[in-house]
């Protein structure tokens, strides 16, 4: 499945309004943006390529929060997005998302 980037995605949970939350589930699987919260942590915010369709946030390296949550390398790319290590989306998804695709293990 194609990573599409979709600027604002992360947005949509700010004010969580019955509008964002139809946006949200339009958003097609494998939609995906960056955003830095107000203590400086980047996330990368998708949504799931598996069954559950949900849109998650994985911390992206360097981690910069307390706690030192799991966290990914992207390569900094939005056209060919690449993580590492796998995904694991427990209980619905476990892949790879490489030069901009989703690839299930």
């Amino acid at each position: 499945m194609k990573a599409t980037h979709s600027p604002g995605l992360s947005g949509l949970f700010t004010n969580w309004t019955d509008e964002d939350d139809k946006a949200m589930q339009a958003a097609p699987q494998g939609a995906f943006d960056v955003a830095t919260n107000s203590k400086g942590q980047r996330y990368f915010w998708f949504k799931c390529p598996g069954a559950c369709a949900s849109i998650t946030a994985i911390a992206l390296r360097p981690v910069v929060v307390d706690g030192s949550p799991p966290s990914w390398e992207w390569n900094g790319s939005t056209d060919a997005p690449t993580l590492t290590p796998s995904i694991n989306h427990v209980g619905c998804w476990h892949g790879w998302l490489t030069d901009g695709n989703f690839t299930m293990c």
